[in-house]
């Protein structure tokens, strides 16, 4: 079956995304969809019932936690519940990347 893209008219083929934000907020990783030569991103049905199923999986587990910021010395701190910590397989000896994403928002990758 041949798709051809809506914007540019170019044949689209199946590809590989690392990351896609099929809904705001919610990133997803290894995402397949059909690409254009000049990127555009659209979804096959199939392709789109899988997003959608992924995306209420998470929203479905998803933890949702408010905390403070502490001090400790010159650092800032901010706490990790320990029912988050469990569920990321994380400990007191692990280590995370931090990645700033804009003013209001930042990553926490465990490495």
């Amino acid at each position: 079956m041949t798709i051809i893209c809506g914007k540019c008219e170019k044949e689209m083929k199946e590809v590989e995304l690392k990351e896609y934000e099929f809904e705001e907020g919610i990133i997803l990783d290894n995402v397949r969809a059909m690409q254009c030569p000049s990127g555009h991103v659209t979804f096959t049905e199939e392709q789109a019932d899988i997003l959608e199923q992924r995306t209420e999986d998470i929203k479905t587990h998803a933890f949702r936690f408010i905390r403070s910021i502490s001090k400790s010395a010159r650092s800032l701190v901010i706490r990790i519940p320990s029912d988050l910590a469990k569920y990321l397989d994380i400990d007191e000896k692990s280590k995370v990347e931090m990645i700033p994403l804009s003013k209001k928002r930042f990553l926490i990758e465990v490495k």
